[in-house]
């Protein structure tokens, strides 16, 4: 018996449920990898993003050819054309099963769902198994209805936790017999800035596993007094292995109550941003409009954002006269990474100071992060915006001036990347006078001003 496990979001061999299933079902075993642009461009996935898989890809392949499971490569036009793709592979290549980890996206259930029909047609099956925590489906209010707001959603998910705490499914098993050589993996095509940014960034999942190891050993604890703090290395930095599904949320969790238990200052607040990922891959599953570039809140649908290009693209190059978020862009755009706290205040800079459409913004980090994971950048975009699911209220606005001062209170962070301001005497909101003498830029909008018309605009909007 041979079978197909087809790789997604789930670039790896440890706890990934359909590899192992798979693995130990038959004989023989082939991994496919899609090679599909148009799905990629469709999703606005960024080019550091799917070349940092691929070149991860070259680094798992060997390790699947030791387990005699060869890698192969389709490439596909769209999402249509990437089901018929592999009903085509099963076809021809005879294959008796296919298995698959649960994506959440609208596009990949429909996906799932074709490729059963078919499947059935001709006597094949299809095995999909669910990678993440906990199935979505398997935490309901006491209504028996999905959760809408965090806080609830999160004390559940820890409730579960305690009467089934993180295991880690089998490595896959060698397999047999062999019937197929591995295809060849050629790197994508980038130009030498992206590739330099992409150097950044160590591929392979052991490389993976480490980092997680020591950021448990000698950072967690440390996690809530400096994860907010931008100039320090007071985060994890796992996200473009999360992102990707080097690294699974299940395996953070296990390693951590391996060492410790959320008692322990730092662990619960580490803890709770793994629950949000899964929040919002479950919010993704319950509510599919937010697949279709469509606020979680219906109301929002028609709201009257600014159509002010000129500004949207000086907050994309980190010209807004606000230091702390032109650093922040300029990180983005130089590194492919952002820090999370700058995230949110960029976000809500975007979506209310210049009252421009959350989608764009959305957008632009989704072509820019090499981290970038639609669940968690679309819930954070419109929890900032106040559109989405237990979003901030539309009057809570930060001021960047105010975020700056506190948690950059020295400017480190500015200085990095807005060295221009290293002499001004108030490197978090300059004078008129600095800003001539060293060229930067004034205020695209007075933050006060903006602040009440955006207030003035939600308020009417909601009447």
């Amino acid at each position: 018996m041979s079978n197909l496990f087809i790789f997604n979001s789930d670039l790896r061999l440890r706890d990934n449920p359909a590899l192992s299933n798979a693995s130990n079902n038959g004989e023989a075993l082939a991994a496919l990898f899609i090679i599909n642009p148009q799905k990629w461009t469709d999703h606005n996935e960024s080019d550091l993003k799917i070349a940092f898989q691929i070149e991860h890809l070259k680094r798992l392949s060997k390790e699947l050819d030791v387990l005699n499971i060869p890698l192969k490569l389709i490439k596909a036009d769209g999402i249509k054309d990437e089901r018929k793709k592999i009903v085509e592979f099963v076809k021809t290549n005879s294959i008796s099963e296919v298995f698959v980890n649960k994506e959440y996206g609208f596009n990949e259930i429909q996906r799932n769902s074709y490729l059963d029909k078919e499947f059935t047609k001709f006597n094949k099956k299809l095995n999909i198994y669910d990678s993440s925590i906990f199935e979505p489906n398997s935490i309901r209010t006491q209504s028996d209805t999905f959760f809408k707001v965090f806080t609830p959603y999160s004390r559940a998910f820890r409730s579960k936790l305690i009467s089934k705490k993180p295991e880690i499914i089998d490595l896959p098993k060698k397999q047999k017999t062999k019937n197929f050589e591995s295809d060849k993996i050629q790197s994508l095509e980038m130009s030498v800035e992206r590739m330099n940014i992409l150097k950044l960034y160590e591929v392979g999942e052991e490389n993976a596993l480490t980092k997680l190891e020591k950021f448990v050993e000698n950072k967690i604890l440390s996690y809530k007094e400096k994860r907010d703090f931008p100039s320090l290395e007071g985060t994890s930095s796992l996200s473009p292995y999360l992102s990707s599904g080097i690294l699974s949320s299940n395996e953070c969790l296990f390693k951590v109550f391996e060492q410790f238990s959320e008692d322990e200052i730092g662990v619960k607040t580490w803890v709770t941003e793994i629950i949000w990922r899964e929040f919002y891959k479950y919010i993704l599953f319950h509510n599919p409009r937010v697949s279709k570039n469509l606020s979680f809140s219906e109301k929002y649908d028609d709201f009257p954002w600014s159509a002010d290009e000129d500004n949207f693209i000086s907050w994309t190059k980190g010209e807004t006269g606000v230091p702390i978020i032109d650093a922040a862009m300029r990180q983005l755009n130089n590194t492919g990474w952002m820090h999370n706290r700058l995230r949110m205040i960029v976000a809500m800079y975007l979506s209310k100071n210049l009252l421009i459409d959350w989608r764009k913004g959305e957008e632009y980090f989704m072509k820019n992060l090499i981290d970038g994971d639609f669940a968690s950048n679309n819930g954070g975009w419109q929890w900032s915006a106040s559109t989405g699911v237990d979003a901030a209220p539309y009057f809570r606005i930060f001021n960047p001036i105010t975020q700056s001062e506190k948690f950059d209170k020295e400017g480190n962070f500015i200085k990095k990347w807005l060295p221009e301001l290293e002499s001004v005497k108030n490197i978090h909101d300059p004078s008129t006078e600095e800003r001539k003498q060293t060229g930067y830029s004034e205020h695209l909008v007075d933050l006060k001003l903006s602040r009440k018309k955006a207030i003035e605009v939600f308020s009417n909007f909601s009447k």
